[in-house]
Parts: structure tokens; sequence; C-alpha cells
């Protein structure tokens, strides 16, 4: 195996990445001995002599195997061996993957951060069986086989104090659910506790001792000394700055104190102090600039008149973060059954007034009530038929939604059915898809599906998920603010449409290998019997499906173009064929995009 696959990417048969996705199946099945796989490919990247493309191939596989991990959280894989492609297992293949990415950290082959960040969602939310009860049990099955092979790498830095504590409860359960594996032992659970905490008290000594050391360098920067206290002196103070004396009045509100650490033995009222205000370490005080005290005391936000809707002639005045509107409420109220009800006669006379009109508080931000408020005083706003920019459009939708401003969401809705087909015709006579409906500046397709999930708009979801796909693996698991997808979500998206790709390249390879397409009796054709050689055939056939492989890692609805590799005749039927599998393999695929995430989490 060694030989084979130095050799498979030093003569370019294949590349990293494909090398990668074929083999990645492997694991899934009946390994005898996941130990021996991962000592062998932590060997294999070590060898002196490695190609740096053989290293590449160690990462990426590692990485899959990883990744797939994470989404059997969320799905029930296995492997088919009949096509090699990973399916429907069930939980016994997470448990068995638990085993495996132990060994895989225990060999040091899985990024530490990657593992840091992505492996306690799987082993603890693992939804398999919830249905009749099994779940907990897989979970704990899957904890323990992990922890029984890497536990001390685990314990010692890779998580989270409280990550651990989570694993534990759920290991408490000590059952077991397959045959074949023994019940989780008490003395292994005890032995990882004791781990824990010896490594949790190490930690912490070596916290205290960095604090210690920090602190010493920084006095010895501002030079500072170290200043001797009578032993009668009850607060602790161990240092001093030179320009102040060791005993100060501070006069400073007891506010400050609340996120400063104070000594039980401080001085009581009775006591005789120079002090005003509750002891606190001197050292600590003068470790603080002018612009922390200020930070600390948090001086009260004062809310800020909106620029165009504080109307001075309005009746109430509302109040959303800092920002204060001023309006009238018969008619902000006039179409919102739930406006009408917030600013109610009755709630106007018992609301304050610090500016002598009545003050109520929204949850709101101000740029969506804002919007709203331009909806209610602005004459044809939002314009219909003209779908607005993201944020325009998010903060209507939400604020009509919530407020009941029903025909101005059945508006908005009503403007996108265009760009989110659910018909395969209006697909095809579609002017606009998907995120470009929105005006400039285009939003991410992943802030689009998640704006599509919270306010429920099912109709769109499954095209919104499949544009969300096209942007890649590094797009859809994007962790930017409002793009992050739920974990579900994520999961059956990633997972779904592999099966879907993997169902094209599939129906690609019948299509070029078809017998009826190995003979064409143009000349000028490369598929000509009598012109070409059958070395030359299978080479452009060979090109036609690399085309058709590398269309379904991308869009598989837009058109397929096969340049000059064959005839006009040969290339029109070719793309039309392919064109013609779009619609069973992918179109009808598209709602089961959120067959996992969708349907337990969102929809």
């Amino acid at each position: 195996m060694e030989y084979w696959i130095e050799f498979a990417l030093a003569k370019r048969l294949t590349t990293v990445g494909k090398l990668v996705e074929q083999v990645s199946f492997l694991p899934w099945g009946a390994c005898r001995s996941y130990a021996s796989f991962a000592r062998f490919l932590k060997e294999f990247q070590d060898s002196p002599h490695r190609s740096t493309q053989a290293v590449s191939f160690v990462d990426g596989f590692c990485t899959r195997i990883f990744w797939w991990f994470a989404v059997a959280s969320a799905e029930d894989l296995g492997i088919n061996w009949n096509n090699g492609a990973v399916t429907s297992w069930g939980g016994y293949g997470f448990i068995q993957m638990a085993s495996f990415v132990g060994q895989l950290i225990e060999c040091n082959l899985l990024n530490h951060e990657l593992v840091r960040l992505h492996l306690i969602k799987p082993l603890t939310t693992h939804h398999y069986a919830i249905r009749n009860g099994h779940a907990e049990i897989v979970r704990a099955n899957a904890i323990h086989r992990l922890f029984l092979v890497a536990g001390n790498t685990l314990l010692q830095g890779l998580l989270e104090p409280e990550d651990v504590r989570v694993c534990f409860e759920i290991l408490d359960i000590r059952v077991s659910m397959f045959g074949g594996l023994d019940e989780l032992p008490a003395a292994k659970l005890q032995e990882l506790r004791e781990v824990h905490v010896t490594w949790l008290q190490r930690k912490d000594e070596e916290e205290q001792k960095d604090v210690v050391e920090t602190e010493e360098r920084g006095r010895e920067e501002e030079g500072e000394v170290a200043v001797e206290i009578p032993a009668n002196i009850e607060t602790p103070v161990a240092l001093a700055p030179r320009h102040l004396p060791t005993t100060i009045d501070i006069g400073i509100p007891s506010p400050i104190f609340q996120g400063i650490e104070s000594f039980s033995d401080a001085p009581t009222d009775d006591q005789t102090t120079t002090t005003s205000s509750p002891m606190l370490n001197i050292s600590t005080v003068s470790d603080l600039t002018p612009t922390e005290l200020d930070e600390d005391i948090g001086e009260e936000h004062i809310p800020t008149r909106h620029e165009m809707f504080y109307l001075e002639d309005g009746n109430v005045e509302i109040v959303c973060g800092h920002t204060i509107f001023r309006v009238h409420s018969p008619i902000v109220s006039f179409s919102s059954p739930n406006l009408r009800a917030i600013l109610s006669s009755s709630t106007l006379l018992d609301a304050p007034t610090p500016e002598g009109c009545p003050r109520i508080v929204f949850e709101d931000s101000a740029e969506d009530f804002a919007v709203l408020l331009k909806m209610i005083y602005t004459p044809g706003f939002p314009a219909r038929h003209k779908v607005p920019e993201f944020t325009t459009f998010t903060s209507l939708l939400r604020m009509a939604t919530k407020y009941g401003f029903s025909n101005v969401r059945e508006g908005l809705v009503e403007d996108l059915k265009g760009a989110y087909p659910t018909k395969w015709e209006d697909f095809e006579t579609a002017k606009v898809l998907g995120e470009n409906v929105f005006g400039s500046p285009k939003p991410h397709p992943n802030a689009v599906l998640n704006l599509f999930l919270e306010q429920r708009i099912k109709f769109a979801l499954p095209f919104a998920a499949y544009r969300a796909a096209l942007g890649g693996f590094s797009s859809l698991v994007s962790n930017e603010p409002g793009v992050a997808l739920p974990r579900l979500t994520l999961a059956s998206i990633i997972y779904r449409m592999e099966k879907i790709r993997h169902g094209m390249i599939r129906v690609s390879h019948s299509i070029v290998y078809n017998g009826n397409l190995r003979v064409c009796p143009q000349k000028a054709c490369s598929l000509n019997v009598s012109i070409n050689p059958i070395e030359r055939r299978m080479e452009v056939l060979k090109k036609i499906f690399d085309v058709m492989v590398d269309k379904s890692k991308g869009d598989m609805l837009s058109p397929l173009s096969l340049g000059d590799l064959v005839c006009v005749n040969c290339a029109r039927l070719l793309e039309d064929t392919y064109l013609g599998c779009r619609k069973p393999f992918v179109w009808f695929a598209l709602p089961s995009l959120l067959g996992a995430g969708g349907s337990r989490e969102n929809v």
C-alpha cells in the first residue's frame, strides 16, 4: 500500500484530493485493527523519504475521517461495499469510528485545534435511536471507546473541564448495547477521573505561576518595588508603587468593586481606617489605568434620538437599545394588532415620562425597528416585485412577522419564489437564482438559509440549501456571525450532497461508456472507429467523463459544455443526456438535503 500511494501520486495517476475521496470509506468497513491502521499512517507520514504529496494525503485522509465522524453524529453512516459509498449503518458504525478517531488522536495525526473545536459535539449529541431511547447508550459507548485509546491525550489539555464533565455524566450510564462490547468498567472511569483531577491541579499551579511571573515582570517594567509590611496590617498589601503611600484615601464609588475581589478580613465601619470605600489590594489599584477605571465604573449609555424617526409631535417614545424613536401610536399600530396591544392607552398612561412623553422599551434592534417605521411612514416602501438588499429584507421580514403585518410578509415571500423555485419548469425559466435576487451587496448563501430556517419559509429551503452547498466545504462550514449553520443542518447538507454527487458520477459513467457512444460516422470526430484506434477513443471518453465528474463537484444544475472534445453531434447527444439526468438525480433529491438537520432541528 505504501508503494502504491507513492506511485499513484508520483506518476500523477490521481491527485491528493481524489485519492483521499476514493479511500476514505475504508475505515467504515470491518477494519481488523484501527490501531494498526493508525500506526501505519503515522509511520508512513514520518518516513524521512516521504514526498510532500504523500504527507498531504495522510493529513487529508485523517481530516476526512474526522469530518465523517462529525457528520455521523447526525446521520446513520456506514459503508456500502458494493459501490464504496458511505451509507447508512447506524450507531454501531459511529462507535467504531470513535475508536478509530481515538487512535488517530493518540498517534498525533489530527490537528489538536480541529479536535478541540469539533470532537465534543459528536460525542455528546449523537442522535441515533432517539425514538427508542438508545441515544445515550450509543454516546456512552463511543466516549468509552475513544477515551480507552486516547484518554490521557484528551484529558491532558485537549478538552475543556466542562466538556470532560459532560462526557463523564454520559459515561456513568455504564451500559452496553451491542454484542461483543463489554459493559463500561467503573475502574476505567475512575482512572480517567483521577488522571483528569491531577491534570487540573497541575494546570492551576501552572496558571498561578504564570500570573505571578507576569505581575512581577509588569512591576519591574513600571518601576515598582516590593514593600515590607508590618505583621499587624490586616489587609494584605504585597506591593506598592514608589509614588504612592501604603495607605491612601480612594474615593471610588462602590460599584467599581463588584468586579474586584475584596478581602474578607477588610476593616469594618467600626474600625479606624483612612479608606472611604471597600478595601482592596493596593497593587491591584495601581495596575489599573484611568481608562480601565472608567470602563469598570461603566457610565450609563444615554439613549440618542434617531435622526429620522424622532418626530417632535409624536405621542410615544420607543427605546430600542440605545436609540429613541418618537412616533405617533395611532399611525404605528393602525395595521398591527400586536403593536396596538403594546401601545394601548392604558399602557401609555402607566409608562414613565422622562422627557414629558410616555416611554416604552422594545427588545428589537434599532436597525430593525427603523426599517419597520420606514415601511409604516413611507408610501411605496417596500416596492412590490422588487426584492430589497438582504439586510433590509431581513429586518422587514422579521418585523412584519413579529408584529403581524401579514400583507407585507406575504409580499416579501412571494417575491422570492422566482429565485427559489419549487418546480423544474420554474427553474428552467428563472431569470435570477438564489441569493442573486437580493440587491448589492450579495449575501452569503448560509445567511439566507439561516433566515429561511428562522422564519420558516419552507418552500425555499431545499434550493437555499443547495445554493449554500455550492460554495464548497470551507464556505459551508464558515463560523462567521450570521453565517454559521446549525450543526445538524450542516451535517445533513454535507452528507446528502455527497450522495447526490456520487449518484451523478455513476450516471456519468453510464452515459460516457455506453456502447452506442463509442462509434461515430463523422470523420472529424475522435470517436470515429475507422480513423482513430481504440486507445485514442478511450482517451477521449476518459476526458469527457472527467468533465462530467468535475461538473458533479460544482453546480450540477447548470449547462454542460464539452468544448471540442468530440464532434457537434456527439457533444449535443452527451450534453442533452447528462442534462436530462439532472431532473431525476438532482432536482428531485433537493428536499432531502435538510432531512437530518431540518426535520429534527429547524423545520
